[in-house]
């Protein structure tokens, strides 16, 4: 025999459980703005965090381990860092230093090329003018040849034949 059950009639006699309505018709279901921007309880960072608040577990000799070792490196990388950024600074102060030689280096060639250039413009105006002199000399001298060595027949008349 299958009995049939009506769809809506009840098989338990269990009293009927419900959420009950606001009282105040105008309450909102989430948190206020005051709600909002209080702290944080320990205890409800707990039970949020998946475990109560007051059991403070203490680290396992592993964890305390892993710590170590990664407080270690990270102080190994702040070592070289600064190790780094002394050795930078005493390269760029060589740097400067060697700079300000190199400038004062050139300054003193500039100034020795300066003086040995003005030597050499000074003896090109003795060569310039000692050519002057050997020019007249021969100038003289051609007048000379021409005047007392060269024979009359020779000498041709400015006039013409």
């Amino acid at each position: 025999m299958v009995e049939d059950f009506p769809m809506n009639e009840r098989t338990t006699d269990a009293a009927q459980t419900g959420v009950p309505l606001p009282e105040q018709p105008g309450r909102s279901y989430t948190p206020g703005a005051s709600e909002q921007d209080r702290a944080m309880t320990s205890t409800e960072a707990g039970r949020l965090a998946g475990r109560p608040a007051a059991s403070r577990e203490p680290l396992s000799r592993a964890e305390r381990l892993h710590l170590t070792v990664l407080a270690g490196a990270f102080a190994l990388v702040a070592a070289m860092f600064g190790a780094g950024a002394i050795a930078l600074n005493n390269l760029s102060g060589q740097i400067l230093g060697l700079r300000a030689e190199m400038r004062q280096e050139i300054g003193g060639l500039r100034a020795e090329m300066r003086e040995e250039i003005g030597q050499l413009s000074d003896r090109m105006d003795q060569l310039s003018d000692r050519m002057d002199q050997f020019s007249d000399r021969l100038t003289r001298v051609e007048t000379l040849v021409e005047t007392h060595l060269v024979p009359v027949s020779n000498v041709r008349d400015p006039v013409g034949p």
